[in-house]
């Protein structure tokens, strides 16, 4: 019984972390298993979500939007109308939507673009909840969605300099939910962005050396016999 318990799970762990540096080996490898683990949930929601057709690719026209201080042209041309125009998706009416891209042709120099998402009925939009984007090998604008149920959309595509006015086109006249170039697979589940990946290295750090503090201050006030 005494060799299984010196050779059990427990044993193993209380050997590692009392090595030097086993605090900080222990903590990255949590990590690495969360991680893995969350990559591996990912995946199969996504799986699920498609074979259910809620996580679908759709081209939506610039026209059934809700369209604020965005004024159509001629050939397909949108002008802002005012300092923040807006592209409003008011129900997402139960689709996943992972991302939201277009292609578009700018006259003019566009100050700000960011996607705004509501997660509740009636939230106000908040900067707290907006996301900025990619420019794909194509030229494609790619706005990546946090994984949460959502309730709106609002894009803002061009924000102007003060008393400026942007012209805009989108290519096919329409905006695109869950583009299949957009969207993860494969190993894109489980390779981190740039700052995932620091976010990795710094704090299973960071919880190995508050693991270490917490440790010598229990040997510090451990009665001494």
């Amino acid at each position: 019984m005494k060799d299984k318990l010196r050779r059990g799970p427990l044993a193993v762990l209380a050997r590692l972390t009392a090595r030097r540096g086993g605090l900080a080996v222990l903590c990255y490898l949590l990590a690495l298993a969360a991680w893995l683990a969350l990559g591996a949930w990912n995946f199969a929601a996504d799986a699920l979500a498609r074979a259910d057709g809620a996580l679908a690719e759709e081209s939506i026209p610039v026209s059934e939007f809700q369209l604020v201080d965005v004024t159509p042209e001629a050939d397909g041309w949108y002008a802002t109308a005012g300092g923040d125009p807006q592209i409003i998706l008011d129900n997402v009416d139960g689709r996943v939507v992972r991302t939201l891209s277009y292609t578009a042709e700018f006259d003019g120099e566009p100050r700000e673009m960011c996607l705004y998402y509501t997660t509740a009925a009636g939230e106000p939009y908040s900067q707290d909840n907006r996301v900025f984007p990619t420019q794909a090998a194509d030229g494609s604008y790619v706005y990546t969605l946090p994984r949460t149920a959502l309730v709106s959309l609002r894009l803002d595509p061009c924000s102007p300099d003060e008393n400026a006015t942007v012209r805009l086109k989108f290519a096919g006249g329409a905006i695109t939910l869950n583009a299949a170039d957009a969207l993860p697979a494969g190993l894109d589940y489980w390779l981190p962005s740039w700052y995932q990946a620091f976010c990795l290295i710094l704090y299973p750090a960071l919880a190995a050396a508050a693991l270490c503090w917490l440790r010598a201050c229990r040997r510090a006030l451990r009665p001494k016999h």
